[in-house]
């Protein structure tokens, strides 16, 4: 909700002044140059080194460079929607509008030509960097009668002085408090911040999906290793650093992905996608996790790192492209699941398990298959449905279906031999026999999830739907209970 401040135009017999606006952070809420190096770092980073080399020639000469190596699609940059609504009503009213940025003169003319209300749009131009003190003596010679301005930043202050009106935008309230203690500025309006970079930023990190990380923990645990501080202590950091290390790569994809976020109906309310996060912000974050996250686990173990470092390359090569290739995406998804156990067999300094290892592998891959067949069964009841940035077609539900089933009969299969040949065996349990009913229990949680999924009603991981459903929960404590009575 704005403030607006000011008479209307009908009590005002004065002519409008002209308004000008700034783009980055005022109409947008993005800033464009940082997006446009992000852009070029990650879809042409051979041009990155003669991008930093421009900035020897001035802010102006790298600015048009990059503008260049990554061209802005201004149908898709974030616009602060109420603020671009109130300057409809300010041109209805007959007020002109003028975009004056310190952005590329190819941005300005881009979402100009794009938004159609401004009467001009100007922008640096490779020489002149039209910012801060730059713009302010550029609009007093444009308009020696007098203009309004819409800004957002401290860098706007020597304009917000040069005007006779201002507009304020998601400005901090130290820059708010600046511009209204100048001197016959009258403050048209005003459209406070309604962000919250907490929230945004623990959305950004998916902090949520730490709960999967749980994983190490179950080799300490069938390990029966609960008893050594030292096991448990290790396992609580490397979980915390495999949680940094996951969260660098989640804000690594969201860059990756910025373009066709912005297209999708639900990701384009994400913090970066919507410009709440800058990606350059975003980038240095997930750089920072992901070396916090290789520091500390080559001081926990050489080996526990090299498991990191490959979570990290398996993850974003999926994200880069193995997901778009139908059953390989699932493979990798169930992979990376299984990575976690194995970390964790490191982290409580267990013997290696090939039980737990091929049963883990079969278990993910069913699970990853069950939400991609949900997908799939979605796809075909929808109109003109599909999985084609997936890899898959409507028609392939039969071999999500058949693979899923299978991988967990597998699993279940792989649990009961364990029991049998090596678990009932060993003198770590009393009453062996307990043993069973974990497999039992596992099969009815594993065919009410392909029930789910194949019924439509799975609409999240299986692993994430597990952590709230109550079902899971209840079927979760028969097996632990029956882990208890066994020992």
């Amino acid at each position: 909700m704005h403030q607006a401040h000011g008479a209307s135009a009908t009590e005002n017999a004065a002519p409008l002044l002209p308004l000008a606006v700034d783009l980055d952070g005022t109409l947008l809420a993005t800033d464009t140059l940082h997006e446009g190096f992000v852009a070029a770092l990650v879809r042409a980073p051979a041009s990155v080194p003669g991008l930093l080399r421009s900035l020897l020639q001035g802010r102006a000469h790298f600015k048009q460079q990059v503008s260049r190596a990554a061209p802005a699609n201004a149908a898709i940059l974030p616009l602060r929607k109420p603020f671009v609504e109130w300057l409809e009503v300010q041109r209805a009213a007959g007020r002109r509008l003028h975009l004056v940025t310190a952005a590329d003169q190819s941005v300005a003319d881009a979402v100009a030509g794009h938004l159609a209300i401004f009467d001009s749009a100007t922008g640096s131009d490779g020489t002149r960097n039209l910012k801060g003190p730059e713009k302010a003596a550029w609009l007093r010679e444009r308009f020696p009668g007098g203009f309004a301005y819409a800004g957002d930043s401290h860098h706007d202050l020597d304009v917000f002085a040069a005007a006779e009106e201002i507009v304020l935008v998601n400005t901090s309230p130290a820059v708010a408090a600046a511009a209204r203690q100048m001197a016959e500025t009258e403050v048209l309006a005003e459209f406070p911040s309604q962000n919250s970079p907490i929230r945004d930023w623990i959305g950004a990190l998916r902090i949520h999906q730490w709960s999967k990380n749980a994983l190490l923990f179950v080799p300490l645990v069938l390990g029966h290793k609960l008893g050594d501080p030292n096991a448990i202590l290790t396992c609580v950091l490397g979980l915390v650093l495999m949680g940094m290390t996951a969260s660098g790569t989640y804000l690594l994809n969201d860059i990756a992905d910025l373009p066709s976020d912005r297209l999708h109906r639900t990701k384009r309310d994400r913090a970066i996608a919507a410009g709440r996060i800058a990606p350059l912000h975003a980038l240095a974050g997930a750089i920072a996790l992901i070396l916090m996250g290789f520091i500390g686990g080559a001081l926990l173990s050489g080996t526990f790192v090299l498991g990191l470092f490959g979570y990290v390359c398996l993850s974003l090569t999926y994200s880069a492209f193995l997901k778009r290739i139908a059953l390989l995406d699932t493979l990798t998804i169930g992979g990376l699941f299984t990575l976690r156990l194995a970390l964790g067999v490191e982290l409580a300094g267990v013997p290696y398990s090939p039980w737990l290892m091929a049963f883990a592998g079969f278990f993910f891959f069913s699970c990853a298959l069950a939400k991609r067949h949900g997908e799939l069964m979605e796809a075909k009841v929808a109109i003109g449905g599909g999985l084609a940035r997936r890899g898959y077609e409507v028609d392939d539900w039969p071999l999500t279906l058949g693979f899923g089933a299978a991988s967990a009969m597998a699993a279940l299969q792989i649990m009961i031999l364990y029991v049998a040949n090596e678990a009932g065996p060993s003198r770590l349990y009393t009453h062996g026999a307990w043993l069973y009913v974990a497999p039992a229990a596992l099969a009815v949680w594993l065919v009410r999830i392909w029930m789910l999924s194949h019924r439509r009603m799975l609409k999240d991981d299986p692993v994430v739907f597990a952590l709230r459903d109550r079902w899971s929960w209840a079927i979760g404590a028969v097996i632990a209970a029956a882990i208890v009575a066994a020992l």
